[in-house]
Formats: C-alpha cells, sequence, structure tokens
C-alpha cells in the first residue's frame, strides 16, 4: 500500500543517495575496476608446469571458482565499511553546517522518519545492494574469464559449478545479515555521534575512545572499555568457531595450500550467532540510539 507516509520516506532515502553520492558511486567505481581487471589481467597467474595437472583438476578447480566468488566481494565490503563510516559520521552533521535542516524542517516529516531513513539507508540498503551488486560482478567476471580462457588468454582455473556458487553466495549473504545486526549498534551510535558533536565529528569518534582506553588503563588498571570494543568487533564470529571450521577446509593443490569454501560450508553452522543474547542486546542499544539522535535532532539549536 503505497501511503502518504510511505512515499515520503522513500523521498527521504532518495534524499540521501542525492546527497551523499559516494553510497551508490563508490560501489560503481569498484565493479569497473573489476571487470577492467578480468579483461586485461594477463600472465598473473601462471602455472607452474609441475603442478598444471593438479590445479586443472575439476574438483580443485571448483575450489578456485569458489574462492574467486569469495575474493570479489572484499572490495566491496572493504569500500562499503569505509563510505558508510564517513557517511553516518557526516549525515547529520553535514544538515546542520550547510542549513538545509531548515528547509527538511519546514516540511511535515518527523525527526524520528529522518534518522531511520538514514539508518535504513546505512545498515541495510547500502549493505544489501552491494551484495547484490556484488553477485552480478562475480557473474560477470567469471564470464569474462571464461572467454579470455577459451581464447588462451588465460588460464582455465575456474569451472562454473553451480552448487558451489549457491552455497557461497548463501554464506556470504548469512554473514552480511550477522554483521548488520551485530555492528547495528556501532552504526548507531556513529549516528548519534553525528546528531550531537557540534564540530570535529570524526575526531571526536575516534579520539575519545582511545583517550578513555588509555585513561582507564592508567588510572584504574583495567581494560574493560578496551575488552567491550574488541568483543564488539568480532566477538560474535569467535562464537561461531571459524576458526576450526577454516583448519578443517584446507586442501592441498600441487606446492600451494587453499581454503575448500563449498568444504568450509559444510562444516560452519550460524545458528549460534541468532541465539547469542549479545547481538539483541546490541540491537536495543541501536533503537536508543537512533531515539536519542532523533529527539537531539529535534530539540537542539545550533543557532
Amino acid at each position: 500500500m503505497n501511503t502518504p507516509q510511505l512515499r515520503m520516506f522513500q523521498t527521504l532515502v532518495r534524499r540521501e543517495f542525492w546527497e551523499h553520492r559516494s553510497l551508490w558511486a563508490a560501489p560503481l567505481a569498484v565493479t569497473v575496476l573489476l571487470l577492467i581487471c578480468a579483461w586485461l589481467t594477463h600472465g598473473a597467474l601462471d602455472i607452474d608446469a609441475s603442478d598444471s595437472a593438479e590445479w586443472l583438476d575439476p574438483q580443485n578447480k571448483t575450489i578456485v571458482f569458489a574462492l574467486a566468488q569469495w575474493g570479489l566481494t572484499v572490495p566491496y565490503y572493504l569500500v562499503m565499511l569505509l563510505v558508510l563510516n564517513f557517511y553516518l559520521i557526516d549525515c547529520l552533521y553535514a544538515e546542520r553546517k550547510d542549513r538545509s535542516i531548515l528547509f527538511w524542517k519546514s516540511l511535515p516529516v518527523s525527526d524520528g522518519a529522518t534518522v531511520a531513513a538514514k539508518l535504513f539507508v546505512g545498515c541495510i540498503l547500502v549493505p544489501l545492494g552491494t551484495f547484490v551488486l556484488a553477485l552480478f560482478t562475480d557473474l560477470l567476471f567469471t564470464a569474462i574469464w571464461n572467454i579470455r580462457a577459451a581464447l588462451g588468454h588465460s588460464p582455465e582455473l575456474v569451472a562454473w559449478d553451480t552448487v558451489a556458487f549457491l552455497q557461497i553466495q548463501t554464506l556470504m549473504f548469512l554473514g552480511l545479515v550477522i554483521s548488520i545486526l551485530w555492528y547495528a549498534p556501532i552504526f548507531a551510535s556513529l549516528l548519534l555521534a553525528s546528531a550531537l558533536v557540534r564540530r570535529n565529528v570524526l575526531l571526536w569518534v575516534t579520539l575519545v575512545p582511545l583517550l578513555v582506553v588509555i585513561g582507564e588503563r592508567i588510572i584504574f588498571g583495567t581494560s574493560y572499555v578496551y575488552d567491550l570494543i574488541d568483543y564488539r568487533t568480532d566477538g560474535i564470529w569467535k562464537s561461531l568457531h571459524l576458526e576450526g571450521a577454516l583448519l578443517g577446509s584446507v586442501a592441498s593443490v600441487g606446492q600451494g595450500v587453499v581454503i575448500s569454501l563449498p568444504r568450509f560450508y559444510d562444516r560452519v553452522h550460524v545458528l549460534p550467532a541468532f541465539t547469542n543474547i549479545d547481538l539483541w542486546i546490541g540491537l536495543i542499544v541501536a533503537a536508543a540510539c537512533a531515539y536519542a539522535a532523533a529527539w537531539i535532532r529535534r530539540y537542539r539549536d545550533d543557532g
């Protein structure tokens, strides 16, 4: 149902992409660079003659194919993290700085809807859009590589495997969902800082936690804040015991050692992530930060 509230929310979402073009320009730039590499890469994957039989074995080509699917997504998510951090730090601060907040406050739009749109873009829409774009890039890159292999311009290291493709995409999608849920309080806290801090937001969100960690260590001799930050950074992945699954997925190919992602898929279990109470507590904290950001945006006056 296309209600006035939904249409307004869609406008708020589009506004974020109008005002922060890096949200869509950066992933597209990664796509262009990867496809150029697929066309122009030459001689970077020379195979030792003594290992060629093993590398070109169909089973090992499937392993290489799966690794390629994963490897092509890494640039996307690194760029996405960089762009989203700057976006969330800047989005509420920038509208005060350029005074565009006055225009948007003159419209019948609540501060809660504005903050929700920004959090929706940063925590859900951009990550999911990045996943879809990376998926299509995987398909195009593989197609280009196979065409070049057929023409003799690159080694035939990659063999299409539908089951492996679906397994890897499923694994990466579940990893993305877990990441969105686990890092939601961090993203929401950056949004809160953007609404709260009057200037130099980046300095506040980087220097203040560092000073708190150092101060706690010097004054009390403890490291609770550091442990909390460290846990919130990668604690969810430790609870999934990924290290053991990776070690059990090692495969030897020629003189090299690679990780068999299809084998890893069979060994890893993501259910413990969704039953982790800290994940749901983090979502409550994220909601509280978003509410606080909306409240500050509504009542503060920088004039």
